[in-house]
């Protein structure tokens, strides 16, 4: 060969050389990218090449979201070119990012309480729209899915509400495998609040196993604030708080502060959680101990307690309600709760322990509570003993509350009691007859309207508190048929 010929063949050799090592792309090119204009187009190139190896190819996945750009959305990017990859490809993608993302969610030391760092957020966010991109791999999943959990475990309170979806959003689209890492992030220091939700997304998303494990936490946490090392975190938290705006502590309101403090921990935070928990029996059980606390100064926390069970009560706890709802030295609200907690658990056994109170003449209010409930839990079954068991005399008063609580209850029961409301008519109580007329006024037919007429005279007058002046039953019937006639004509069935 001529050396002429060599030496052309030798310089062409040398110039393709040169053109592919400079068309070869590396990860130090990708982070480059991540400031220059076309940069996001070429790492969406790179990612959809094949000639590229795949961790190359990986790296330029994770650099559009680790990319801090106000011209572009790295994350949208992402999630379109991944939709142009084969399933296979894109599920070994997704495989890649996560430790990656994994890094980037936990990148700068943030204390709580501080705003997290917006490449945080951004990992967080698309660590969370990449799931939907995922195939069946239940560790591709696993791992967005705890990479996700674990960073609003962190603080959820400061983190909960951060970026485009919030920790509700993404509990309730992941469900029971995020709702479960959720007990971690209850605290006896978190915020009443932050408490509150997290129980609130635990009970409404978790699995069995994760709601019995949150009681047993929520437990934890109230025990833990009735103890002096939380008191004396609160009182750091109050001096340093006093410190900060330049006031001297004084101890004896140190003291007062943290112990009012505690109490809104416990009464505003901790109680009103439980509520969401309150079907799990260490949770109810722990309600009604708080509710039989006798100590006077705690009339709120009881009644907060008698608050948080509501729909939750059952038959075995019906003695113990009882006996708060009939202990003559409860508070009044505890009282008031009791009953309605009674009235929870359906049970027609608290019938025979309410009857004394519906015979009582003297104590409108509690034969009123107790009245209602015996209705609401025996139904037209106990009618003619409720009937006969209503005091009476001359002594005797009914607020029209009272009577008009009655009526509805017997509006409520099926079928309708039309024939011993009939009978009540013309009962000699006053008081009967009222009941009836409010029946009627609420259920009654047109037809009814003749039963309701001869009552329209009649004189007796009504005894009680708000009761207008000169009433009687006359005058009550007279409102009752012109009642019924105004629903029978809007075609009301009351």
């Amino acid at each position: 060969m001529r050396p002429e010929l060599r030496n052309l063949i030798t310089l062409t050799l040398a110039i393709a050389l040169t053109g592919v090592a400079s068309c070869r792309v590396t990860d130090n090119d990708v982070e480059t990218w991540k400031g220059t204009v076309k940069g996001p187009s070429k790492m969406v190139a790179v990612l959809l090449a094949d000639k590229y190896e795949l961790p190359l190819r990986t790296n330029a996945a994770l650099a559009l979201v680790e990319m801090q750009r106000s011209d572009i959305d790295g994350t949208g990017e992402l999630l379109q070119a991944l939709q142009k990859l084969d399933s296979g490809t894109r599920e070994k993608v997704l495989s890649g990012l996560v430790p990656g993302l994994t890094k980037q969610m936990n990148e700068g030391k943030v204390e709580p309480g501080q705003e997290a760092p917006p490449a945080q957020i951004r990992a967080k966010d698309a660590a969370f729209a990449l799931i939907s991109q995922a195939g069946p791999s239940a560790e591709t999943r696993k791992g967005l899915t705890s990479a996700i959990m674990a960073w609003y475990v962190a603080d959820f309170d400061g983190r909960s509400l951060a970026g485009a979806y919030s920790a509700e959003q993404v509990v309730r689209a992941l469900g029971a495998s995020a709702a479960s890492t959720l007990v971690d992030a209850l605290n006896a220091r978190s915020p009443q609040a932050a408490l509150i939700k997290l129980s609130e997304l635990i009970a409404q998303v978790g699995d069995a196993e994760t709601k019995k494990r949150a009681a047993h936490k929520l437990v934890e946490i109230e025990a833990e604030m009735q103890g002096a090392p939380f008191l004396d975190w609160l009182k750091g938290q109050i001096n340093a708080q006093l410190a900060a705006s330049g006031q001297k502590a004084d101890a004896t309101r140190v003291e007062k502060t943290a112990l009012l403090n505690r109490d809104k921990f416990i009464d505003e935070g901790v109680i009103p959680a439980m509520r969401h928990l309150a079907d799990q029996p260490e949770i109810a059980n722990r309600l009604l101990a708080i509710a039989k606390d006798p100590n006077p100064a705690l009339a709120v926390r009881r009644t907060r307690a008698l608050q948080a069970l509501q729909g939750k009560a059952r038959d075995e706890h019906l003695d113990a309600l009882l006996a708060l709802a009939l202990d003559p030295g409860a508070p009044a609200s505890v009282r008031d709760y009791a009953f309605d907690r009674v009235g929870d658990t359906q049970s027609a056994r608290a019938i025979p322990a309410l009857w004394p109170l519906v015979k009582d003449a003297k104590d409108q209010r509690l034969r009123w509570r107790a009245g209602e409930l015996v209705l609401a839990l025996g139904g037209s079954n106990v009618l003619a003993e409720f009937f006969a068991k209503l005091p009476a005399g001359p002594d005797v008063k009914y607020e029209p509350e009272e009577l008009e609580g009655y009526a509805t209850r017997l509006g409520q029961m099926n079928p309708l009691p039309r024939q011993i409301a009939q009978a009540q008519l013309s009962s000699p109580n006053w008081h009967a007859k009222v009941l009836a007329l409010h029946f009627f006024a609420r259920k009654g037919t047109q037809a009814d309207v003749r039963l309701l007429e001869p009552l329209a005279t009649d004189g007796t007058p009504t005894k009680g508190s708000h009761w207008p002046k000169d009433s009687t039953v006359g005058k009550v019937a007279s409102q009752a048929i012109t009642g019924l006639r105004e629903r029978v004509a809007q075609g009301q069935n009351g």
